[in-house]
């Protein structure tokens, strides 16, 4: 009975001794099956993982190199910024001085001329239409009337003011201008030359155009055309431009003639008001009385 129970013992010991050296044996294999995983791992993803790090970098590379680093971004940013500030202050340092010689001609005008001219700003006005009417900032309470005569300051050589058109309505604080150019308004003019007659009827984007009274009129480029006091509206000898052209009709039955005007009507800033109740000196500059025409350069 002894020697049994001593038997059985010794197995129990065996098979624990057993499940121990399986147990060590099993673990030892996991840690190998797991490091050769690890290293199976490592060989299959870091080639991949070594290509996604390069195109990474380079993309990045390309991106910073195309818009720069985010800093560089902010700084050329504010360059822009700075750039845009400069164009706009040279914008308006442009029209002050395209405005100087301008307001040279208007001092001159007002200081030398014998007639008494009333200043009166451009506003509320259509670029587009411009050239044929405008509104001006003076009205009934500034005492403008209807059929006030509208001029500009120039700065030709022998004339201080050019003609620019006529007040057609007046309202309490504005009022609204309608230019030579308009169709609805022929100007009769004077060949300073010659003393010949016609009038202005045709108009087009550039030019202003029209014909002698007489078709036998002399007439030649670079005379001086001033408004005849015909029609009652314009007095006489108010300074309109210079024959630039003269051709004579198809049927030679019409002396055409085209004109430059001293006045850019699609620029104009500031007018002179010249009341139609005021006696009008022709408005020559007082050195200059032999003068004709345009001096040739």
């Amino acid at each position: 009975m002894a020697y049994r129970r001593k038997k059985k013992d010794r197995k129990g010991f065996v098979a624990t001794l057993v499940v121990l050296l399986l147990t060590i044996t099993i673990s030892s294999q996991t840690e190998k099956i797991n490091e050769t995983g690890s290293n199976i791992a490592n060989t299959i993803f870091a080639p991949v993982e070594k290509v996604t790090y390069s195109i990474s970098s380079t993309i990045k590379e390309q991106v910073e190199r195309s818009l720069g680093s985010k800093e560089t971004r902010a700084a050329v940013e504010k360059l822009e910024e700075e750039n845009k500030a400069l164009e706009i202050e040279n914008a308006k340092l442009n029209t002050i001085i395209s405005k100087k010689n301008f307001l040279e001609e208007e001092k001159n005008a007002l200081d030398n001329s014998e007639n008494s001219y009333m200043k009166a700003k451009v506003v509320n006005t259509d670029s587009n239409s411009m050239t044929k009417n405008f509104t001006i900032d003076k009205g009934k309470k500034d005492g403008i009337e209807k059929n006030d005569i509208i001029l500009q300051a120039i700065g030709d050589s022998k004339y201080y003011t050019g003609l620019v058109g006529k007040v057609v309505e007046v309202y309490e604080t504005t009022a609204r201008v309608e230019t030579i150019n308009s169709m609805s308004n022929d100007v009769s003019f004077v060949n300073s030359k010659s003393g010949d007659y016609g009038v202005i009827d045709n108009f087009t984007q550039k030019t202003i155009q029209g014909y002698m009274l007489d078709v036998d009129s002399e007439v030649e480029t670079k005379d001086v055309l001033l408004t005849s006091g015909l029609g009652g509206v314009y007095p006489e000898g108010i300074y309109i431009g210079t024959v630039s052209n003269v051709t004579m009709s198809e049927d030679a039955l019409r002396k055409n003639i085209t004109l430059n005007s001293p006045v850019d009507f699609s620029h104009l800033y500031r007018v002179l008001v010249l009341k139609k109740t005021d006696q009008y000196s022709v408005d020559e500059v007082i050195e200059n009385r032999d003068y004709q025409g345009e001096i040739d350069e």
